[in-house]
């Protein structure tokens, strides 16, 4: 029950962090707006799910809708392919934090990927033995939302911030190539 409030507590102070980055910062492109919709509709549906009476029953379905979701929006290029990658991704983490698997089969086969987007998305490797003692704990309820909040939080910002900064990103790599190649002396 503490993992829950904890996780709903984290992902609250997320959404209202989040929330006004674009007020903050440019106006995004109007062409970001569905991959924005998409995040919201995430921290909406782990939210939700996280909080007394949700059920992973719920989670899983929600993910499945929001997968749909972004495979018709990207076929209708409204997202660009990074965003679009990097939001499967994450939509695989979270779906499988909450898989049930009670004779813990499946976790072997996916505790290396998990503890590699956690690493990766918050910077410091989870306790192996906390995150086994999770994932029988909870019966193999994957490894648990709590256990990745943080990890999804992070990736939650890094996506709303790629999509305000679409429109600058040609302009930052074109920069970041000519300070490369006045370094190495092929541009004066």
């Amino acid at each position: 029950m503490k993992k829950r409030v904890k996780f709903m507590g984290l992902v609250a102070a997320a959404a209202l962090a989040v929330a006004p980055l674009s007020a903050a910062g440019q106006a995004p492109a109007a062409s970001a707006q569905p991959g924005f919709d998409l995040l919201d509709r995430l921290v909406v549906l782990v939210v939700t799910s996280a909080a007394p009476g949700g059920g992973s029953g719920d989670l899983g379905q929600g993910v499945l809708k929001l997968a749909k979701d972004l495979k018709a929006t990207r076929e209708a290029k409204r997202v660009d392919d990074l965003f679009a990658v990097r939001y499967s991704r994450l939509l695989s983490a979270v779906r499988q934090a909450a898989t049930m698997d009670p004779e813990v089969l499946y976790w072997p086969m996916y505790r290396y990927a998990m503890a590699d987007f956690i690493e990766e998305r918050t910077g410091q490797a989870p306790d192996w033995k906390a995150l086994a003692f999770m994932v029988n704990d909870h019966g193999g309820a994957g490894v648990g939302l709590a256990a990745l909040a943080d990890a999804v939080l992070s990736e939650v910002v890094a996506l709303h911030l790629h999509l305000e900064n679409l429109s600058r990103r040609e302009g930052l790599r074109q920069s970041y190539l000519d300070k490369g190649l006045k370094a190495a002396g092929a541009l004066k």
